[in-house]
């Protein structure tokens, strides 16, 4: 929050490029004013592009490493604060007051996250409960059933609260819970051997009943480079007609996959 809060922007009196600005806070900015951003500068609002054309650093935001293209009209004209602009420039209208921002609602989520206990620990809390009640009430109905006893015998002396105390003291199961810390440490560490961290043990006691993982996270897990391979007709579509509605529709498509569609349509379309 610190580090978007010292940001200082440049806030256009008129919605175009070149317009006489005034310096203000990130902070003072309102949703429908109009902000100039050049390269290297970070994008202080969420916002939509009505001037220019800029390519931008959203990977403190989605993750990916690869900056992207923002410009005015179309689907790409939408930007979010706390970005940052990598070349060329742009102008910008907020779409929302501060606080509203898509990073701010994150920052909220994260600050106000509470670690819930695991199934293992809520099965513990009950049982520790359980056991310290059963406990106590056999170590208070100690003390009376020691009176009696020396009163019926004649002999000896009725148990002191100090032995009372000690005996609950080595009764109750404090260890169990240490116990189960450990067993997490312990698998955590098991964890990191096979180069995966585990965030806390909760995680840990996720991954035990995970069936499938699907990992999303282009160019760092998966491979960003997919190629079309095989095109498979539905039933009563031709394969030719197939890919040939598969080469029209991609042809506009700039990305790896969309051009490798083309390829292999092509390669489909050829006469043998």
């Amino acid at each position: 929050r610190s580090a978007k809060k010292a940001v200082m922007v440049k806030k256009l009196r008129e919605p175009h490029y070149g317009s006489p600005w005034t310096l203000i806070d990130a902070d003072d900015l309102r949703k429908g004013d109009v902000v100039e951003v050049l390269a290297k500068e970070v994008i202080p609002c969420d916002g939509e592009v009505i001037e220019g054309a800029a390519t931008v650093d959203e990977s403190a935001i989605t993750g990916e490493s690869a900056p992207v293209i923002r410009e005015s009209g179309g689907d790409f004209c939408s930007v979010t604060g706390g970005t940052t602009v990598m070349s060329d420039w742009i102008v910008v209208r907020c779409t929302a007051d501060p606080g509203d921002s898509f990073l701010d609602r994150m920052i909220a989520l994260v600050e106000g996250a509470k670690r819930r206990k695991t199934p293992n620990e809520i099965a513990l809390t009950i049982l520790l409960i359980a056991l310290t009640a059963i406990l106590l009430m056999a170590t208070v109905t100690l003390l009376p059933y020691s009176i009696y006893a020396v009163n019926a015998a004649g002999v000896g002396h009725p148990v002191t609260i100090t032995v009372l105390v000690a005996l609950l003291v080595c009764l109750i199961p404090t260890t169990i819970g240490a116990l189960l810390s450990a067993i997490g440490i312990a698998g955590m560490s098991r964890m990191l051997g096979a180069n995966v961290v585990a965030t806390s043990g909760r995680a840990v006691e996720a991954a035990g009943d995970i069936d499938v993982l699907l990992l999303d996270k282009t160019g760092t897990i998966t491979l960003g480079n997919r190629q079309a391979s095989t095109f498979i007709p539905a039933s009563g579509v031709d394969e030719v007609e197939l890919a040939d509605a598969a080469q029209l529709a991609s042809l506009a498509d700039e990305t790896p996959e969309g051009r490798s569609i083309v390829v292999l349509a092509k390669a489909a379309l050829q006469p043998a």
